[in-house]
């Protein structure tokens, strides 16, 4: 299998790329453009893998290279290298793993596909890559690359609400009656006086970015904030489904989700503070309407993602254990 490991900032995503995203049905979270964007913003120099076995592509693989200290700075380069760390393999934007096969690659196919790519990723980035962290992997992954005895920690869990309703009536009666009402309640006051978007298919990118920013920067979170170009490039894009609120024609709380015909698959979100213009349990709202999307569509499910999981158990979510497999060179 032949393996090639693209720097997005220095050097185009082959074609196929797109291609095999598209055939596999991919959510479009990893749309080439959308992962260059996220890469010239980044404060860690992301890495793209593709493997090829003949003329068709039997994997992709995305991350970052995480060092200490990282380069950043104003005058930082696009994409340099720290000194010496580790290639985290994650979904760049989502809650997944950073890697995907092609849904005929038998299990030997996988692993060799694997194998190609470590051997070519420690190739191009040279000594100061000490191994590749695998992120968010779920247990029937778990085996492809933990192979050798390699260390794996349980990480945070992703959550899954599993569509099990006719309709919203009957989600809210599976309810104790308690949150019930309150949840009723967040629905009726959040469409009063805002405009409300259920699935819309593009948003404002200026708008969209900047209160995704200060959403992070509220968390304390110093990751790099998503630029303006993120939101443009996945205007129109096939499964992409925003839902949100507007205050007249200002974004005051949105989520990103991706649709890719099985499940929505819940990403990026924002939303002001109260004394910016904001108003409260939006965000519970948001949810409310990604479940009445998920009912509607018959999608088997919706993913929550990472983070206070005893808040969206509440409203019906499973947890689904990950995994972080380390593969020291």
């Amino acid at each position: 299998m032949r393996v090639e490991i693209i720097d997005p900032t220095a050097q185009p995503v082959p074609a196929d790329w797109e291609l095999f995203r598209k055939q596999e049905g991919l959510i479009a979270a990893w749309h080439a453009d959308a992962l260059t964007a996220v890469a010239w913003c980044s404060t860690r120099p992301i890495r793209l893998g593709i493997v090829r076995d003949g003329g068709q592509v039997a994997a992709v693989f995305s991350g970052e290279v995480v060092g200490l200290p990282p380069r950043t700075g104003r005058y930082a380069e696009p994409g340099a290298l720290p000194p010496a760390g580790w290639f985290n393999c994650r979904m760049l934007i989502g809650f997944t793993s950073g890697f995907v096969f092609a849904a005929e690659l038998q299990e030997r196919a996988r692993a060799v596909a694997l194998a190609a790519f470590e051997k070519a990723l420690r190739r191009r980035l040279g000594r100061r890559c000490l191994g590749i962290v695998y992120r968010q992997v779920t247990d029937d992954m778990v085996p492809v690359v933990a192979r050798r005895n390699r260390p794996r920690i349980r990480t945070a869990p992703n959550t899954l609400l599993r569509n099990r309703w006719p309709g919203m009536e009957a989600y809210f009666a599976d309810l104790p009656r308690d949150r019930r009402r309150r949840l009723r309640r967040v629905r009726e006051e959040a469409a009063e006086g805002t405009r409300v978007l259920a699935g819309a298919g593009e948003i404002d990118p200026v708008q969209a970015a900047a209160l995704a920013e200060a959403t992070l920067r509220k968390h304390g979170s110093s990751d790099a904030p998503l630029p303006a170009r993120y939101f443009h490039v996945l205007g129109g894009e096939e499964g992409v489904r925003y839902f949100g609120h507007l205050d007249e024609d200002r974004l005051i709380s949105f989520d990103l989700a991706f649709d890719d015909g099985r499940r929505l698959v819940t990403t990026v979100t924002g939303s002001l503070e109260i004394r910016d213009g904001g108003r409260r349990n939006l965000y519970f709202d948001l949810y409310l309407r990604e479940i009445d999307y998920m009912i509607e569509h018959g999608r088997e499910g919706c993913e929550f993602g990472k983070g206070m999981a005893e808040l969206k158990q509440r409203f019906g979510c499973d947890l689904i254990p990950q995994t972080a497999v380390l593969a020291a060179w």
